[in-house]
């Protein structure tokens, strides 16, 4: 019996144990989100942030290295307690490039005996590294983007709490999107864990639209509708959306402030709220993320302080969202500008860029292309024949057979599109525009120009803009002839299928041209 008791307390001394560290592990990740939410800007953010990872983990110091892919190199966008302005390391070198390639976390009690390590690094930093725990860290769409490096273990060495701390801070690096964008699986992940740490039955994040007056949902954790809108001037959201202040409620059938119809047309009993803004870096409300009916008892101050920082990591990414939203449309305009100074060469042809990119996009769809390649391949297709505006306009319009010289002067038109869109700045997922755009006059059999490329050695979305090209042209009026039924375009077509054109792509066209060309 005495020894029951004793093994009882010895149990219960364990838990307690085990709940103070969590307690610990969770006030950590908290501080790291009260400091997303007081600061935004990045530059001043990190030291912040990683200072206080750093203390969390009990580590002498910390990195935040960034992957700049074409170079091959991990970069220190922050590296803590250092003199030197940037550290940069061969991807393919050391600890901390492998955790980002193998995009797994590595922890080593000394460094100096893991063949892994590279020891150059501690004759750049002039810090003798003894323990070392680094992670990978994530954009939403799961790409590397960097890794979190802590180095020297005060009291020993990093053990899995540790770890499990690391991996919980690199997914709320994750939060604060570095490709800038947030969706409704991002938001859905987020509000999970936030439901898991305070142990609550559902949570909901919904963003403000001024216009309309309402909110709309992100997440809403427990509701059949997909997207839910609610009036600013109803309910607890709303007054939290119009006021800018946080509500806990612990009763809320007690509350006038309660809209009571989501439950009656629900069924669900809501018990407790607890509320808080989404604000932009000006202050201004542009949503709300709210959890529902605490597990147990009611909804604390520490709750209260973990929806405050998910809040911050939130509006970081719609801010961005929104940066980003504007950014593709100013992108988008210059796009169409270029695409209008192509068309007043020539009346007649006015038009061609856009058919072009019409066709193309309707044959990636028809090979299964994702919307990311469709994105590229639109860009490049509306772009194609750039260089045609240093082409003379009395060749372009020329009613007649043209000269060898007059051939191939035209024909210079694909040197003078890679010549002009490679001077131009294109974002990391457009730079291969100037190359797809510039061998749409290539052919499988090498008869194209200019470089008389063959088979795979063509980009497959230039292959694609190549058959698109020639059915516009065939099919569209010339100032030498007249244009020919679809039916007859897609028969030349057909007839250099496997030689001249990839057979897939004139089938998908067909495919296309079947479903919206000939109804």
């Amino acid at each position: 019996m005495e020894s029951a008791f004793f093994k009882e307390i010895a149990e219960l001394k364990k838990e307690i144990k085990e709940l103070t560290i969590e307690n610990e592990h969770l006030n950590g990740l908290v501080h790291i989100g009260i400091t997303l939410t007081k600061e935004r800007d990045l530059d001043n953010l990190l030291p912040l942030v990683m200072s206080k990872i750093s203390k969390s983990l009990d580590a002498d110091r910390s990195t935040l290295f960034l992957i700049d892919w074409d170079r091959m190199e991990l970069w220190s966008k922050y590296a803590e307690n250092l003199e030197v302005d940037r550290i940069e390391i061969e991807l393919k070198m050391g600890i901390v490039g492998l955790s980002v390639l193998s995009r797994q976390l590595i922890n080593t009690a000394n460094a100096h005996e893991d063949p892994r390590f590279n020891p150059d690094i501690d004759g750049i930093t002039g810090f003798r590294t003894e323990s070392l725990l680094a992670a990978p860290f994530f954009n939403k769409q799961g790409d590397v983007m960097g890794a979190v490096e802590l180095l020297g273990k005060k009291t020993g060495v990093f053990t899995k709490t540790d770890e499990k701390k690391l991996l919980k801070v690199t997914s709320m690096l994750i939060g604060m999107d570095w490709d800038s964008n947030i969706d409704k699986d991002t938001a859905k992940g987020l509000i999970y864990e936030l439901r898991q740490s305070i142990e609550c039955e559902r949570g909901a994040l919904f963003l403000l639209n001024r216009k309309n007056g309402e909110l709309f949902s992100l997440v809403a954790e427990g509701l059949k509708e997909q997207d839910i809108h609610l009036s600013l001037n109803l309910g607890v959201a709303g007054l939290v959306a119009i006021t800018g202040q946080e509500l806990n409620i612990y009763d809320v059938y007690a509350d006038s402030r309660f809209d009571k119809r989501t439950d009656e047309k629900t069924g669900y009993r809501t018990r407790g709220i607890l509320c808080v803004p989404i604000k932009d870096q000006t202050g201004a409300v542009i949503g709300v993320i709210e959890v529902i009916n605490k597990k147990t008892g009611t909804f604390t101050d520490s709750d209260m302080n973990l929806l405050k920082a998910l809040s911050s990591i939130v509006a970081i990414s719609v801010e961005n969202a929104i940066l980003l939203h504007e950014q593709n449309r100013q992108f988008r305009s210059l796009l169409e500008v270029l695409a209008a100074s192509i068309d007043a060469k020539d009346n007649l042809t006015a038009g061609h860029s856009h058919k072009v990119t019409e066709y193309a996009v309707g044959v990636a769809r028809e090979l299964g292309f994702g919307e990311h390649e469709i994105d590229i391949l639109s860009v490049a297709a509306l772009l194609h024949d750039y260089g045609k505006l240093g082409t003379d306009d009395n060749i372009l319009k020329k009613p007649s057979k043209l000269t060898t010289e007059e051939s191939d002067h035209i024909k210079q038109h694909v040197l003078n599109t890679r010549s002009i869109l490679g001077k131009m700045y294109f974002m990391r997922k457009y730079r291969d525009v100037p190359l797809i755009a510039a061998c749409h006059h290539e052919r499988l059999d090498g008869s194209g120009y200019m470089d008389g490329l063959k088979g795979h050695d063509i980009p497959f979305m230039a292959k694609v803009i190549a058959v698109a090209d020639v059915y516009e042209a065939l099919t569209a009026q010339r100032h030498y002839r007249k244009a020919l039924s679809s039916e007859d375009a897609l028969e030349i077509l057909k007839q250099d299928a496997g030689t001249k054109f990839d057979k897939n792509i004139v089938a998908a066209l067909e495919r296309y041209w079947h479903k919206n060309c000939c109804r």
